[in-house]
């Protein structure tokens, strides 16, 4: 990717290059309207363009942006044009935790306050369905003062899969910390995270990669097939073992969640468990609750909410059901109309229930639909344009003229920007 510093790209204004890989770069960018230092990831268009990014992006991108955590990189914009994908994020200036290591190994005490730190970050994200699928020392940034944050969630994850792509950088950024589940294509649980994170804290502990010096296809081999090497000497035994369990290849035989990956690393330490992830045995009634309230009170539920939704199960099947096309017409257009009083939840039926339900193929082939979402306002076509861009797969320079045309400009702009056999949910 060549060097875009000095460009402005919808109000930022890019500075240096501070990070590049397979998928893209990073770079440092000031937002000046609001006087604010930020970091912009930009993905390459051979990945922002791909169907499969773009059935994602959006849900993907909302998502990551409401995790909440003091060591989660917050997310604070995203969006998809012809010539990439951007994601606008809280810029560090302490480096990735991969600078750090060239350096050395980390002292003990520093290695389980970062652990600490992660693992409350990774805690948070698990707990809502996300899985990171990319941990690494590259995605662990550092700030002024040695704390770590954890960045860059899986959003572009996968595609190279999928496009075919070779590049070494693709290919090597995961396969160095990829799990073994994830290596086999297997479905990914919390799990997948707890091992790339014992990697990582083995290169932490040691300043060397288990299995240094190894092709990336050698690499995934011994992922699959062998344990990581023992710990340096000078280090606790049970440290150790702490790391070949959390390793394990066995996704059942790691811990059972990450908080307890870093409890355990703190007991191996002779240092106890930190306050920071401590669970208190008698709770402290008079202290509040910091628990997230799930009901939105007057705004409806939106895609990621669907952890939160419940009590609609029987109507969002009988949704799924009515978008279920004639076996003598599998091919015809599919229209489904949710109408009722204004409050009675009928977009959070929708956006919680249905969407949700079919991106996990709730419907043969719903998984690769396109979804996307209008309100028609005062210019209801400009609506429909900006809706059908965010899903295009080659973006055109405009669709308004399309859609003007008359009363099959829809279907023929529909058709314009979608791939061959592709289908669209509207909402």
């Amino acid at each position: 990717m060549s060097d875009s510093g000095g460009q402005t790209i919808r109000g930022y204004e890019l500075r240096e290059r501070i990070g590049a890989g397979g998928f893209g770069a990073v770079y440092h960018a000031h937002q000046p309207a609001v006087g604010r230092e930020v970091a912009i990831k930009v993905i390459l268009p051979q990945y922002a363009n791909h169907p499969d990014f773009i059935r994602r992006f959006e849900a993907e991108a909302q998502l990551v942006a409401r995790l909440e955590h003091p060591h989660i990189v917050p997310l604070y914009d995203y969006w998809r044009e012809p010539d990439g994908a951007y994601l606008v994020m809280r810029y560090l200036r302490g480096g990735s935790l991969r600078a750090a290591l060239e350096r050395g190994p980390l002292p003990p005490e520093r290695a389980a306050h970062l652990l600490d730190q992660i693992a409350s970050a990774l805690a948070v994200a698990h707990r809502v369905g996300v899985v990171h699928r990319d941990i690494k020392p590259d995605n662990i940034i550092l700030d002024d003062d040695d704390n770590a944050y954890l960045t860059d969630f899986g959003i572009a994850k996968d595609i190279s899969r999928s496009t075919g792509a070779t590049e070494v950088d693709v290919v090597s950024g995961s396969l160095a910390y990829i799990s073994p589940e994830q290596a086999k294509s297997e479905p990914l649980t919390p799990l997948a995270d707890l091992y790339s994170l014992g990697v990582v804290m083995y290169e932490v502990l040691t300043g060397e990669h288990p299995f240094p010096d190894a092709t990336p296809a050698t690499q995934l081999l011994k992922h699959l097939t062998e344990p990581l090497p023992a710990l340096r000497p000078g280090l606790p035994s049970g440290l150790n073992q702490v790391i070949q369990r959390v390793t394990a290849k066995d996704a059942r035989e790691r811990y059972p969640d990450v908080l307890a990956f870093a409890a355990a690393s703190r007991a191996a330490l002779g240092q106890g468990v930190t306050a920071q992830i401590a669970v208190p045995i008698v709770p402290d009634v008079s202290a509040p609750l910091d628990v997230p309230n799930p009901y939105k009170g007057l705004r409806a539920f939106q895609e990621a909410d669907a952890a939160d939704f419940f009590g609609r199960e029987a109507l969002t099947r009988q949704l799924l059901n009515r978008l279920v096309a004639p076996p003598s017409t599998p091919h015809a257009p599919r229209f489904l109309a949710v109408v009722g009083p204004s409050g009675s939840g009928k977009s959070s039926v929708v956006k919680a229930g249905l969407i949700p339900a079919l991106r996990r193929g709730a419907l043969p082939g719903a998984e690769r639909w396109f979804m996307t979402e209008m309100l028609p306002g005062a210019h209801p076509l400009e609506e429909v344009e900006l809706a059908l861009l965010k899903i295009a797969v080659n973006q055109p320079p405009s669709l308004l003229t399309q859609l003007r045309e008359d009363e099959r400009g829809l279907l023929r702009a529909v058709r314009r920007v979608l791939p061959e056999g592709g289908e669209l949910l509207r909402h």
